[in-house]
Order: C-alpha cells, then structure tokens, then sequence
C-alpha cells in the first residue's frame, strides 16, 4: 500500500535509454512499473525508434514519461537527456537501468534503503545473467592497470554460492568502477562532477568513465551484493570477428563498439597512472594482435 505522504521519500528518477528494442523494453515495464516504492519517476529516453515504441508506451503506460532523442543519441547522450530532466523535476537520486533488465517488485525501497542507511551517493547492483539468474555478471568493476583488462569485471561467471560469505552477505562493497545498468546516484554527484561524457565516451564505457571520475573527486563507490539486477544479456552481444577487415574497422571505429578505440584512449590517457602507461599500452596492443589472429570476441 502507497503511504499517504510520499513527500516523506526521497524522489527517485529512473532513466532508461531505448532503441528499436520495444518487446524487451515492454517487458521491462511490466515489471518495473509495479515497484513497491512510492515516489518514483520513470523517463523512457527513446531514441528515435522505428518498430512503434512510443506508440506502445504510451498506449500501455500512460503514466511514464516519454522523451524522444535523436538516433545518434546512443546510450550517453539518451542517459544524459534524462539525467537532466530528472534533476529539473527536483530528483534526489537518479537511478540509471537498462531496458533488457528484470528486477523484482522490491528493488528500488530495497536500494534506497541501503544507500540512505550508509549515507553514500553512488550505488552499484549485483548484475546476474536472466538466463542464469544464480550466476554473477558484474559486482562491480576493478581497474586492473598494467594489463590488457584495465576495466575488469568483479567475480564475473562465479555462481553466488561460491562467493565468501562475508562477500554475498555483504550489503555494501566499495569498488573502482561501475557498469551503468542499476546503479542509484544524488543528485550532488552530477552538481559536482557533471553528467555522462558524450563527447568521448557516447555509448561503451561512459558509465565507468564517471563512477572512476567519482572515485579521483574522493566521491566513494560501492556495489551491493544483496540488490540484484537480472540483465538479458544476448550470447553474441560483445562477439566481433577481428579476422576479418570489415570486422576490425567495426570494432576499432563504431560508436557502439565496446572496443571502440576513441573511449579506450580517452580512459587510458586520463586516468592510467604515469608509471603504468607504457605497460598498460603494451598489453592493450598484445590483445588486439591475439584476438586478431586467434578468434572472434
């Protein structure tokens, strides 16, 4: 039941970036519109989408906001349009989440309620597989400088029944760096270090970018391992075939990319410390030579 006085809860906005994605994102809202907590906002950051999701969301979901970017948009630049509209609406907090997630009806008190009770402004989600709801994806990230994974996932593809148990019954982890799917941000943290980097960083990475920009402004980053996210991760989401030119060039140069290499160097020249570059940089080049000869990633 939605107590009479939600002013007395913190307003959360949670932005959510699409595209020409309408059946995950419908199912997404499915679940997420029936969050227990009672002050929330959703703003759907639709970019530009041909296969009929505004119409649907507006026919399914009236009570959601709706705004429309420009197909160039892509994660960053969506993520910010809504950031900003959720900070003009008066949102103390942001919450940024993916539209192929499922989280369970709990999720945003649950979260909310870890945040607040540790009085932290950055909040990281355990991330499990949907296909494999008991194995972890992400628990955050850790900067592995030196080596060709500086941006390295925590515990990834280890089942939670075989995480120490001071780590799975943790409720908050600090950490480097985050994934942006499930993570609930104050509003201060943008006041103070700015919004998502578009410039550089418009679709991969951009999310780590400002939790480890977060980290350098003594603003502390953590993961909880008791809030989990279940993602639908697609088998062949990250798979590029480098053995073949049309393949490399897509890698090295498309904005949507994870091996795009404007983020990469944009990562590594501002954050990889002094002493670590040259190794860092030997290493990165050693990957790609591996993966060019060896197989599809």
């Amino acid at each position: 039941m939605i107590p009479k006085n939600i002013s007395t809860f913190p307003k959360v906005a949670a932005v959510i970036p699409t595209r020409n994605r309408m059946d995950k994102l419908l199912r997404f809202l499915e679940k997420f519109s029936c969050q227990t907590y009672p002050n929330l906002q959703i703003i759907i950051v639709d970019s530009n989408s041909t296969d009929c999701t505004r119409e649907e969301v507006i026919k399914r979901f009236p009570q959601i906001i709706l705004v429309k970017a420009n197909d160039q948009a892509y994660w960053t630049g969506a993520t910010n349009i809504g950031v900003k509209l959720a900070m003009s609406n008066d949102c103390e907090y942001v919450l940024t989440i993916n539209d192929d997630s499922i989280v369970e009806p709990t999720y945003l008190e649950r979260i909310v309620s870890i945040i607040q009770k540790y009085q932290i402004t950055i909040l990281g989600s355990c991330i499990n597989y949907l296909s494999n709801p008991n194995l972890v994806w992400s628990l955050g990230t850790s900067n592995h400088w030196g080596t060709d994974n500086f941006l390295k996932l925590n515990y990834h593809n280890i089942e939670i029944s075989n995480l120490l148990e001071s780590i799975k019954m943790a409720d908050i982890i600090q950490v480097d760096a985050l994934p942006g799917n499930g993570v609930l941000i104050h509003r201060k943290v943008f006041e103070e270090i700015g919004l998502y980097n578009e410039t550089f960083l418009p679709h991969y990475h951009a999310d780590s970018e400002l939790t480890i920009r977060a980290t350098n402004a003594n603003i502390k980053v953590f993961v909880s391992p008791l809030i989990i996210l279940l993602n639908d991760f697609e088998s062949d989401q990250k798979k590029l075939n480098l053995k073949q030119s049309s393949g490399l060039i897509y890698a090295l140069f498309h904005k949507k990319s994870h091996l795009f290499i404007v983020p990469l160097i944009y990562i590594f020249l501002r954050y990889c410390p002094n002493y670590q570059k040259v190794s860092t940089l030997r290493a990165l080049i050693n990957r790609f030579i591996r993966l060019r000869v060896n197989k599809p990633i």
